[in-house]
């Protein structure tokens, strides 16, 4: 049997449901986990950015967890939001306030056909937004 998934098994994937549940169900089952490439790396490479030099500080979070974004983005050198698409308006407004904008990429389907990488964020439309969507914010 084989679970393929977009991106990396170990890195908000839902494969690891169905890990937990597999060995719940049968705990000597033997299980191979072949990594991916994540979206987190394919979108900083498809931008040319490097995510982290030497000892910077790097935050990888789930967008929804915009709550102490301010604190992060002044704590950590860089900072990806995973899955973006549904908080962007918020997010946009922080990097404003915190001016910050020029720093922001926002990549959407990396690795996919349909691909967009895109610079600008302010002209970022709602079209552009999608589910498979990573900001990078460096500092």
């Amino acid at each position: 049997m084989a679970f393929i998934t977009i991106g990396d098994p170990t890195i908000y994937s839902t494969f690891f449901y169905l890990y937990d549940r597999l060995l719940e169900t049968n705990p000597g089952l033997e299980i191979d986990i072949i990594p991916g490439v994540s979206s987190i790396n394919a979108s900083a490479a498809l931008a040319g950015i490097s995510l982290g030099l030497a000892d910077e500080k790097i935050a990888v979070l789930p967008a929804t967890y915009v709550e102490n974004l301010r604190d992060i983005l002044a704590e950590f050198d860089t900072v990806v939001l995973m899955k973006v698409h549904k908080v962007f308006g918020r997010v946009r407004e922080l990097l404003e306030d915190l001016h910050l904008l020029q720093n922001a990429v926002y990549v959407s389907r990396a690795g996919m056909g349909d691909e967009k990488i895109i610079r600008d964020i302010v002209a970022l439309k709602e079209d552009d937004l999608n589910y498979f969507s990573v900001l990078i914010v460096r500092r």
